[in-house]
């Protein structure tokens, strides 16, 4: 019996993860994607609504025959606490099993040393925690920079090796810590055909990030530091990044280097700043030349990366789309000449990411379920809810 239960719990596993890796997912999709019967699948749905582990509802009807469900996250089921600290802002909120985020607070830290926001944001997290008492099984953290060995580091702030203590033991589960951009493409990846091999998400905010996702999941690196794609020196040699290194392909679009080839003020809000910025440029041969310099450095940047890493599609996010479109031409002539021939010949297409502004918040939950949610979680789970397990 014991043996049966714990298989049974493997496949829920299973089941969940596909559920949390597509939309929209009907019982013979499930089914299909399991490799089970229908009368297997039936049992296995029945028990992971009896956990309130997932819920089904009716999905639109397009033809003749038997009203279709789909399947979700159950309203009282588990959820990841998601933390997204931006360069200006932070947000906290709550992420279902299939990735649907509630934000619950959002506020701005300019000025704010970092320690002291990181105990008030510690404070916020546990406060969380607590209004959703044992429906909590994690909590992540994302950055827009660095996050190794439980230490945080955001060079655009200045800040650097940040001791987040406060934020890990703020909650009583397991505390995964990432980076925003990697946390991002993690998202979008879920939107796309399933079929894809491979997806290359490129980030521009205050600088570059990105992340080869494969499987839903960005390609594992020694020490966590995969995607920091803005810090290969594709850039000018004679700039120093903040990271420490030269030539950083991320320098080109600081604020300050920004603020300097535009001759435009750059005001307390970076995002807002450059989002009108990228959105508006006005005619002047200053701003007209940084634009297409930028969407050139874009451009060239993605060629060597689609030279090195080959992958089936590439999304755009944050403000890379605006970058691209605020000159098309310099964009595509950068792209084409960097790309050796055999991509040149059948490039992947690059279009503007889908997974919205809260795509970080919804990686980051989904990746925590992905690290906690396993056959043994899931029935302690099912023991407390009716008896199930």
């Amino acid at each position: 019996m014991a043996s049966t239960q714990a298989r049974h719990w493997r496949t829920a596993t299973r089941a969940l993860a596909t559920i949390r890796r597509r939309q929209q997912v009907t019982r013979t999709e499930l089914a299909n994607l399991l490799g089970l019967r229908s009368g297997p699948t039936s049992d296995l749905v029945k028990r992971l609504v009896q956990a309130e582990l997932i819920s089904e509802q009716s999905a639109e009807q397009t033809g003749r025959g038997r009203p279709t469900t789909t399947l979700h996250a159950s309203p009282s089921g588990p959820v990841a606490l998601v933390l997204d600290l931006r360069h200006g802002d932070w947000r906290l909120g709550t992420c279902d099993l299939d990735g649907t985020v509630t934000i619950h607070e959002a506020g701005g830290h300019d000025g704010v040393a970092p320690d002291q926001l990181l105990d008030t944001l510690a404070q916020r997290l546990r406060r969380l925690a607590t209004a959703y008492g044992d429906r909590v099984v994690g909590a992540g953290v994302t950055v827009p920079g660095l996050a190794v060995d439980g230490r945080l580091s955001m060079p655009m702030l200045d800040w650097r090796d940040l001791d987040t203590t406060s934020l890990t033991s703020a909650v009583d589960r397991p505390v995964v810590l990432g980076n925003d951009a990697t946390m991002a493409g993690v998202a979008e990846a879920r939107l796309h055909p399933a079929e894809l091999n491979s997806l290359l998400h490129i980030v521009v905010e205050v600088g570059v990030g990105g992340a080869l996702i494969a499987d839903g999941q960005p390609i594992p690196s020694a020490h966590g530091l995969h995607g920091e794609f803005g810090h290969l020196p594709f850039g000018d040699p004679g700039l120093r990044c903040p990271c420490g290194a030269r030539g950083c392909w991320t320098a080109a679009f600081h604020l300050v280097e920004v603020a300097r080839r535009t001759g435009v003020d750059a005001t307390a809000d970076p995002r807002s700043w450059l989002q009108r910025l990228y959105s508006h440029p006005d005619d002047s041969n200053a701003i007209r030349g940084a634009m297409t310099s930028l969407a050139a450095d874009l451009g060239r940047g993605i060629a060597g990366l689609i030279n090195a890493l080959d992958p089936s599609l590439v999304t755009l996010g944050g403000l890379a789309n605006l970058v691209r479109f605020a000159s098309v031409g310099a964009f595509y002539d950068a792209l084409n000449g960097g790309l050796m021939s055999a991509h040149r010949a059948r490039s992947p297409q690059i279009v503007e990411a889908i997974a919205g502004d809260d795509a970080t918040l919804v990686g980051m939950g989904l990746s925590v379920f992905d690290q906690v949610l396993d056959a043994e979680l899931l029935a302690r789970w099912a023991s407390r809810r009716s008896g199930t397990a």
